[in-house]
This record gives C-alpha cells, sequence and structure tokens, in this order.
C-alpha cells in the first residue's frame, strides 16, 4: 500500500511538472526569437493596420515584427514604404507576389528572398529610422537567416524614386 501512494505521488508531481511546461510550438517559437536576438533583430509582439485590395479600409492584425533600427535616420526616406504580399490598386509591383507603396528597385536577392519566404510574411516596413518583418514565425532558423539578410539589404535602401 506503501509502494502505492509513492507511486501516486510521483505521477501527481510529474504530472504538474508537465502541465506547466510550455508546448513544442511555443518552445520552438522562443527558440526562433533567441536566434533572432542573437542575429542582432529587435523581436516584438504587436499588431499592423494592413490596408484592403482598394486602399478604402484598414484591418489590424496582431502579429510579431522583426525589427533591425537603424543607427541614424535616413532623412531621404519616406515616412513609411510598406511592402505587401498582396495586390493594393495604387501600390507597385515588385517582386513576383509582391507590391510597394513607392516606386523603388531590390537586388535580385532581395527579389528572390521575398518570393521564396514571402508566404511566411504578413508586411515589410521601412522607415527612416528601421526595417520591420511582420510574421507568423511558421518558419525555421534557416528562414530566419534569409529574412535576416533581406532586412540589411533593405537597410542600405537610402532613398526611393518620388
Amino acid at each position: 500500500m506503501t509502494a502505492l501512494i509513492v507511486i501516486f505521488i510521483t505521477l501527481s508531481l510529474m504530472g504538474s511538472a508537465l502541465w506547466i511546461m510550455p508546448p513544442k510550438k511555443e518552445r520552438q517559437r522562443m527558440a526562433l526569437r533567441m536566434h533572432a536576438r542573437k542575429l542582432g533583430l529587435t523581436v516584438q509582439l504587436t499588431s499592423i493596420d494592413l490596408p484592403d485590395k482598394w486602399d478604402k479600409s484598414i484591418n489590424r492584425q496582431k502579429t510579431v515584427a522583426y525589427s533591425f533600427y537603424r543607427l541614424k535616420p535616413v532623412a531621404t526616406l519616406p515616412p513609411q514604404l510598406l511592402l505587401l504580399p498582396f495586390e493594393v490598386w495604387k501600390y507597385h509591383a515588385l517582386a513576383d507576389g509582391w507590391w510597394s507603396s513607392k516606386f523603388f528597385e531590390l537586388n535580385e536577392v532581395s527579389k528572390k528572398t521575398l518570393e521564396g519566404y514571402g508566404h511566411l510574411l504578413t508586411a515589410v516596413r521601412i522607415t527612416p529610422e528601421y526595417v520591420t518583418l511582420y510574421w507568423n514565425e511558421a518558419g525555421d532558423e534557416e528562414a530566419l537567416e534569409a529574412l535576416t539578410k533581406l532586412i540589411f539589404s533593405l537597410v542600405e535602401l537610402k532613398s526611393v524614386a518620388v
């Protein structure tokens, strides 16, 4: 009888400890966020206002933002440059399946990254102070490293066509 009580108490404690641990998907997200911090990115839970196809209404979407802040703001950039993976009627085609609020040219590596990992992204925002990727964290560390290279190539952007 004593052995049965000891086994019951042990299983009860193990069950409580397993109940407290985060699920596997949450652990993967945390590992991805820690890897992003090692790469020099800032991770933030936020929401973004996205226009609809006709730019008549704004849809607020909760998402995760991976940002890189510039050391010095770039005065020649517009206040906001938005890249979206869906068509908005007055935006300019940037890459296959991507549109931007202002016209500018991307290098081939950045275009291929947007086309290859675009299904993971919600939007990309470029301002004079920072570059931010909004995504659902569905990728792995390889996707994160490719997207980090995209961020760093977009940080080099100094101006756009008016």
